[in-house]
C-alpha cells in the first residue's frame, strides 16, 4: 500500500515518491505514446512492438519496485524489533514497581482505577483483575497498552506499557487474556513486528480508546 505520510522511515518515503512518480510518468508518456502510434500505423507490427515495449517498461518497473519494497520492509521490521529490545529492556522488580506506583498505576496489591465517581479513585486487586494485551501500528510506528478488566469483563481502564510496566507484568506473572501475543512479544520481537504490521491495525487498533 502506498503511504506518503512524512513521518515514516526517508527510505520507505522516497519509495512509495519514486512508485507514484513512476505511475504518472507511465500514464503521462507511456500511454500517449501507444495512441499515437496506434492512431499512425494502425494494425501494424510497430504498432504491437511499441505496446509491447511499453507494457514491458511497465511490469519490470513495478517488480523492480517490488523487489525494493521487500528488502526495504525487512529492514524496517528490524530497525522495529532493535527499538523494541532497547526500549523494553531489563529492569529490577522493585524499581519497576516503584515507578508504577509513583505514575499513580499500582498500589502494593491493587490496580489504581479511575471510575469517575465523586470518591475519586479507586483499587482493582490484582487476582480480580484480567489483562488484556492491547497493540496497533500507525504508519510504522507501534504502539502498545494494557487494558484492565473487572472479575465482570468490564473495562476497568488501561495503560501504555512502558518499560516499568514491561518488566513489572514479567515479574509478577499476572492473568493475561491474550496471553500468546503478549509471550510473542516477549521471546520474539522480529515476528512480533511483522504481526503488528499485518494484522495489528485492524485487530486492536480500537483498543487505543481505552488507555490513559
Amino acid at each position: 500500500m502506498i503511504s506518503l505520510a512524512k513521518n515514516q522511515p526517508k527510505y520507505l518515503y522516497k519509495l512509495n515518491l519514486a512508485l507514484v512518480l513512476f505511475f504518472i510518468l507511465w500514464f503521462l508518456l507511456g500511454v500517449p505514446l501507444m495512441v499515437t502510434v496506434g492512431c499512425i500505423y494502425d494494425e501494424n507490427v510497430i504498432t504491437y512492438i511499441v505496446m509491447g515495449c511499453t507494457f514491458a517498461v511497465f511490469f519490470i518497473g513495478l517488480a523492480i519496485f517490488f523487489a525494493v519494497g521487500i528488502k526495504l520492509n525487512a529492514r524496517l521490521i528490524s530497525e522495529r524489533a532493535a527499538e523494541l529490545e532497547k526500549k523494553f529492556a531489563e529492569m529490577p522488580f522493585d524499581e519497576a514497581a516503584d515507578i508504577l506506583k509513583a505514575n499513580g498505576i499500582i498500589a502494593d496489591c491493587a490496580f489504581i482505577i479511575d471510575d469517575g465517581g465523586i470518591f475519586g479513585k479507586n483499587t482493582l486487586p490484582f487476582e480480580a483483575a484480567q489483562l488484556e494485551f492491547t497493540f496497533y501500528s500507525v504508519e510504522t510506528q507501534i504502539f502498545l497498552g494494557i487494558l484492565i478488566y473487572d472479575s465482570d469483563g468490564e473495562n476497568a481502564g488501561g495503560f501504555e506499557l512502558d518499560r516499568a510496566a514491561y518488566n513489572y507484568l514479567l515479574n509478577k506473572r499476572l492473568k493475561i487474556i491474550n496471553a500468546e501475543y503478549f509471550d510473542l512479544f516477549v521471546n520474539d520481537k522480529k515476528s512480533f513486528v511483522k504481526f503488528v504490521f499485518r494484522w495489528g491495525h485492524r485487530l486492536f487498533q480500537s483498543a487505543q480508546t481505552g488507555l490513559n
